[in-house]
């Protein structure tokens, strides 16, 4: 008689094996999360086909929202006193904000084992670290931040229940597919679930913070992670995020090069703005329109957090107060539109500057034809300026920071030879300079060391409304009447600018250094 108990044995000891497996995962995952994961295949997966994307997305603040604390530790970040990486399953962030960290049971540390307690965050940005809810015990704030920080969030309902846990831990309320914002997070699982939701409304499930019709405030900030908030309170709320930002990529190299502000949507406004001086020093639309008016981690300076704000709009009043009056909201009109004030947009720069001043040069500041009535003359007036009706004459005009103006005529004379008169500064009132006229005679071609520059012609007066407009009055004195010139008046518009903004930003630093 042949034997069968080997072959029988072997079977029944695999399928008792498989049975335990089995047995111990529905004691370990839910039927929700096994029905939610299978058809998970992770980053390595999409990696075969869209190698690029790959390799943005792995060095980005998505992949490294979440980290395990055996992988972190190969990261350039510290660890909060007393402890070592043994210690800690998963680090939150360590990308470019900040990092906080989580012991082996899951719960967030917020006490280090100094005297002081508390320095459990490290912010990057200043190398320093700050308290995180230092007035928690260690083992009592727990981990509930997966639906953003994770790929396929499942929140346990009851977190007594390990089974729900991640990795079984009491501090973990929830599982997750993999740590961190994965592809599958965005494009859903696998290989057939490829399409996504380009919405604004997409991007602002996680990068929001309560209620999207408001924008939460503290300690004199917007709070971070809240862009969609902004974004709606803001001048490019009917805009999808993707239209700027390619998500993919780490945040500070995310945007495309088709939207650049003065290229692609605003290009007369970037046209004239690469004429001022602000351009020429490197001042781009984002570092006015998008101040630091945002904190993540650890303010940077009294005007200046750590992150952009997506607001957009600028409110040039000196007096305006960005904040609600407890502070806890950006304040918003009537269709729920928000502005940073110039604390944020200007005097993060020019810190000398008093608001009322900045406030000046602030409103309208994109507008060619800003009157110079609070300004008087302006440096920005030099340039050359016509009258299309008198061509082949005109005036090279120029204004020093001292305003003080000096302009040459380049005209014809009653003779019909070309003649060119100068103008220089006798006195000014507002908008209006008053100026002697001089006709320069005398020299020779190759030698002009005979001419005589002192010989007055006149009196006259320009007036600028405007940066891009005015109107001169020339009146000849007796002699030069004698000569046959007569007393000239026209309008006059400035056809090529010097590259001098107008008008021209003279604070009190630059005041006192003339």
């Amino acid at each position: 008689m042949i034997d069968l108990s080997f072959s029988v044995k072997v079977p029944l000891f695999r399928w008792g094996i498989a049975a335990l497996v089995f047995g111990a995962l529905l004691l370990f995952f839910s039927p929700t999360v096994a029905a939610q994961y299978q058809f998970y295949e992770g980053p390595e997966f999409c990696k075969q086909c869209h190698e690029d994307n790959y390799n943005e997305w792995i060095s980005s603040g998505h992949a490294a929202i979440l980290v395990k604390g055996e992988e972190s530790k190969f990261r350039s970040i510290p660890l909060p006193k007393g402890h070592d990486w043994e210690d800690i399953s998963y680090v939150i962030g360590g990308y470019k904000w900040k990092s906080r960290y989580m012991d082996n049971d899951g719960y967030i540390i917020t006490n280090d084992d100094s005297l002081t307690g508390g320095n459990t965050q490290f912010n990057l940005l200043t190398a320093e670290w700050s308290d995180y809810h230092a007035d928690q015990a260690n083992g009592t704030k727990p981990y509930d931040c997966g639906a953003c920080h994770t790929t396929a969030w499942i929140v346990n309902e009851n977190p007594d229940d390990l089974s729900g846990n991640q990795d079984g831990l009491p501090g973990i309320h929830g599982r997750f597919f993999a740590a961190g914002v994965q592809c599958e997070q965005c494009h859903g699982p696998g290989f057939d679930s490829m399409e996504i939701d380009r919405s604004a409304e997409f991007c602002g499930t996680c990068h929001v913070r309560g209620d999207p019709a408001t924008v939460p405030a503290s300690d004199g900030f917007v709070r971070h992670q809240e862009q969609y908030n902004e974004h709606l309170a803001g001048a490019h709320g009917s805009r999808d995020c993707v239209m700027c930002h390619d998500p993919h990529k780490p945040a500070e190299f995310s945007i495309k090069e088709t939207a650049q502000c003065g290229v692609s949507c605003h290009s007369s406004i970037g046209d004239s703005y690469a004429q001022t001086t602000m351009a020429d020093y490197g001042v781009e639309c984002k570092d006015c329109h998008m101040p630091y008016a945002t904190k993540s981690a650890q303010a940077l300076g009294p005007h200046q957090g750590d992150l952009q704000t997506h607001i957009f709009y600028i409110d040039t009043d000196p007096d305006a107060n960005m904040f609600t009056e407890d502070g806890s909201f950006v304040k918003l009109d009537d269709n729920g539109k928000a502005a940073v004030t110039m604390d944020f947009a200007c005097q993060r720069c020019h810190e000398t500057a008093s608001l009322e001043e900045l406030a000046l040069f602030a409103r309208d500041f994109h507008d060619e034809n800003k009157g110079l009535e609070d300004f008087g003359l302006d440096p920005g007036l030099t340039g050359t300026w016509w009258n299309e009706s008198k061509d082949g004459e005109g005036f090279l005009l120029e204004v020093d920071r001292n305003r003080f103006l000096y302009a040459s005529f380049y005209t014809y004379g009653p003779d019909g030879e070309q003649t060119w008169l100068v103008a220089a500064l006798d006195s000014a009132d507002g908008t209006t300079a008053n100026v002697t006229v001089y006709i320069p005679q005398g020299g020779e071609w190759g030698d002009p060391s005979g001419a005589e520059t002192g010989a007055e012609w006149g009196s006259g007066t320009f007036t600028f409304p405007t940066c891009t407009s005015g109107s001169f009055s020339f009146t000849p004195n007796q002699a030069m009447a004698g000569m046959g010139f007569t007393a000239q008046s026209y309008a006059l518009e400035r056809i090529l600018p010097s590259g001098i903004s107008c008008p021209t930003f003279t604070n009190n630093e630059m005041a006192a250094m003339q």
